[in-house]
């Protein structure tokens, strides 16, 4: 009897020591592959900045001559050739946006975060104040729902919100009348926040991967931004906890969501609103 007992005890060290063995190699693993990822995160970074400053030299470039040809020649031009060359620095200035959206979020990953409690519902209605202010003669329906107050950085979920509903108010510019409603819905364990809009139809091809793979997320012509929004959207809602994802609708349109874990909002109203 003491022979098995201690014949249990060899063996119950063995495991013990092949289970310490194996969590340092993982340790060491995980902490190799941590290194090796802020490295090449450091690496992106600086090539984005990089990139960004090399190529805002010749595109002011662009910009600063077709202002002068324009000055110089408009009546020369016939009607053709004046849009030739308002083409020209309209692009120029969508590269311009672009270099800032990239710049933006090679940033995100090393701002600091600053969690506060605040009223969602309010800052909601301010950012589309501020977006109906700039939509011109378009007509837009807003429908925004009652809203939680939650806890979360403020200043990137503005950002987060703000790309979202100027996603929207793009892709409905060939509606009459635009629809876009914005709210939330979930439970204790999970808050999703919506935008959904009656625009262009989402290519469901690619509908798993719009956040993360910089595609287009309609296939319509209507689609003539770039899709950095989405991805700056995706790494702020990743560093608070949440995740992103879109669903199609039947009619047309699309539903943009981002979720937050439960906890960080108070209870909600309704299943959906």
């Amino acid at each position: 009897m003491i022979q098995s007992v201690d014949h249990h005890s060899d063996v119950t060290q063995e495991v013990g020591e092949e289970i310490s063995s194996l969590t340092a190699k993982l340790e060491l693993c995980i902490e190799r592959h941590t290194i090796e990822l802020n490295a090449a995160q450091a690496e992106m970074d600086t090539f984005a900045h990089s990139i960004s400053h090399d190529l805002r030299s010749p595109l002011t470039v662009v910009v600063g001559f077709a202002d002068l040809l324009a000055k110089h020649s408009n009546e020369a031009l016939d009607t053709k050739g004046r849009h030739y060359l308002e083409r020209i620095t309209s692009s120029a200035v969508e590269i311009g946006r672009m270099l800032d959206e990239i710049l933006a979020l090679s940033r995100m990953s090393r701002s600091e975060m600053h969690f506060v409690r605040f009223d969602l519902e309010a800052l909601v209605k301010k950012i589309v104040r501020d977006a109906d202010a700039l939509k011109g003669d378009h007509r837009v329906i807003w429908l925004i729902g009652r809203l939680p107050s939650i806890e979360a950085d403020p200043i990137l979920l503005r950002q987060a919100i703000g790309s979202l509903v100027s996603n929207a108010l793009k892709f409905t510019k060939s509606r009459e009348v635009a629809r876009i409603q914005i709210g939330v819905r979930g439970d204790d364990t999970e808050l999703a926040f919506f935008v959904r809009d009656n625009g262009a139809a989402l290519d469901i091809k690619h509908r798993e991967r719009l956040f993360g793979s910089y595609q287009r997320p309609h296939s319509s012509s209507e689609s003539n931004g770039s899709a950095l929004g989405l991805a700056y959207v995706q790494r702020i809602i990743q560093r608070h906890g949440g995740r992103t994802w879109t669903e199609g609708v039947p009619d047309g349109g699309a539903v943009f969501y981002f979720s937050l874990p439960g906890d960080r909002a108070k209870p909600l109203f309704g299943p959906e609103q």
